[in-house]
């Protein structure tokens, strides 16, 4: 999965029309009601990302697990070098150009 990607849950084995609560780490993340035969499907979304395993518990009277794996990362492009760089000879061209 990439960041912003739909994230969802699905169990069986709630009472039918039950309402289905998804939890992490405390957290409530989604829900759901089960349909006719005891099954759901619902939407995860979390608040905050948290590099690490998450436990995910959908409650309907009934819980159920599952886990999450959150990823963070970073990337440094070198950017920063490039523009100090770049900054360094627009003051020294001008300087040139005002002090001949």
């Amino acid at each position: 999965m990439q960041p912003g990607d739909a994230l969802s849950a699905t169990g069986k084995g709630c009472a039918p029309g039950e309402r289905v609560t998804l939890t992490s780490d405390g957290e409530r993340v989604g829900g759901a009601y089960a349909d006719g035969t005891g099954a759901f499907t619902a939407a995860v979304e979390f608040t905050r990302i948290e590099a690490g395993r998450h436990t995910v518990v959908a409650d309907c009277g009934v819980r159920l697990t599952g886990a999450v794996e959150q990823v963070v990362t970073s990337s440094s492009g070198g950017h920063s070098g490039t523009l100090v760089v770049l900054v360094f000879f627009v003051l020294a061209g001008i300087t040139v150009i005002r002090f001949p």
